[in-house]
């Protein structure tokens, strides 16, 4: 009797902890539910949220790179009243009937260089790689945030064809290997002294270089070995020709650090800029810097120049 008893207890602990079990787990999918269902009522009674990217006046405004326009004279006033809406439909008609600009922002080991490709492959663009390194192996160790006002002069000139500011970079200044090959001269730049020349569709394809594989209009990598050894060096007038032909001019960096520096020349009419930012998941750019750290050592010294003058 009493084994029969005892069976009958544990029977009856035994159903009683399953039904505690299932009891739970309703309440755990309940719950949920419910506090989904309450916030959804709330949700509704709000107003719609507007679901679009801030635009760039208002991101600027934030991080204190907007200026306040200073307020116009009356004769000013007038002035803008009388013509300013010709001379602006004007402006825009001619920003839409010329060149389209595109700069390619990004920063180190976010596989800008493979998207910067695409462009390049593009038989209607004219691609420039990273030219803004000549300026910062020129002032080196100067910090980076220093050079921003001078990265986006350059970029306007070279937006316009205009590759003389290279020279201003062309022989960085400081001790070198006396051994070494004496870099060129400043007045006689060729094509051959520009960042990634060996790998530029437009430099390594006919007219520049009427002995290449291929034409420009073929897709296919530039065989960087290849254009060093077939196409001889061409002066720097001759590639300026070149761009104006093109009716895109695209420009990848990593070097321009505040997007703030690039105001003025998105405000120009004449200049029709657009601003191509470029993300990656930050995991994968960390593990690709690791691997290449000792290639980024002189730019890391100069980001962390500015980190340390900017505390």
């Amino acid at each position: 009797m009493k084994g029969r008893r005892r069976w009958r207890w544990r029977g009856e602990h035994c159903r009683f902890a399953a039904v505690l079990v299932l009891y739970t787990l309703l309440l755990l999918l309940l719950v949920p539910y419910a506090l989904d269902y309450g916030a959804g009522r709330g949700r509704a009674d709000e107003e719609p949220l507007l679901r679009r990217c801030p635009s760039l006046e208002e991101a600027l405004s934030e991080w204190g790179w907007e200026r306040q326009q200073p307020p116009l004279d009356e004769e000013e006033e007038e002035e803008e009243g009388a013509g300013g809406g010709t001379a602006r439909a004007a402006g825009n008609g001619s920003t839409a009937a010329g060149k389209r600009h595109i700069y390619l922002h990004a920063t180190w080991r976010t596989g800008s260089s493979f998207l910067g490709e695409l462009f390049n492959q593009h038989p209607d663009v004219f691609y420039l790689y990273e030219p803004m390194w000549h300026l910062w192996q020129a002032l080196y160790p100067g910090d980076a945030l220093s050079l921003q006002g001078a990265l986006r002069d350059m970029l306007r000139a070279l937006f316009r064809c205009d590759f003389s500011v290279l020279r201003l970079y062309a022989a960085p200044p400081g001790p070198r290997d006396p051994l070494a090959a004496a870099p060129p001269a400043a007045a006689n730049l060729t094509t051959a002294g520009i960042f990634g020349w060996r790998t530029n569709k437009v430099i390594c394809s006919p007219p520049l270089c009427p002995a290449a594989p291929r034409p420009r209009r073929e897709i296919g990598l530039v065989d960087g070995a290849a254009c060093e050894e077939t196409c001889p060096p061409r002066a720097l007038r001759e590639l300026e020709a070149e761009c104006r032909k093109y009716p895109v001019v695209v420009i990848k960096d990593v070097r321009l650090l505040e997007l703030g520096a690039l105001l003025p020349l998105l405000r120009e009419p004449g200049l029709n800029l657009r601003v191509v930012q470029l993300f990656r998941d930050p995991r994968a750019v960390h593990n690709s810097r690791l691997k290449a750290r000792q290639a980024l050592l002189r730019e890391s010294i100069q980001v962390l120049r500015s980190r340390h003058r900017a505390e």
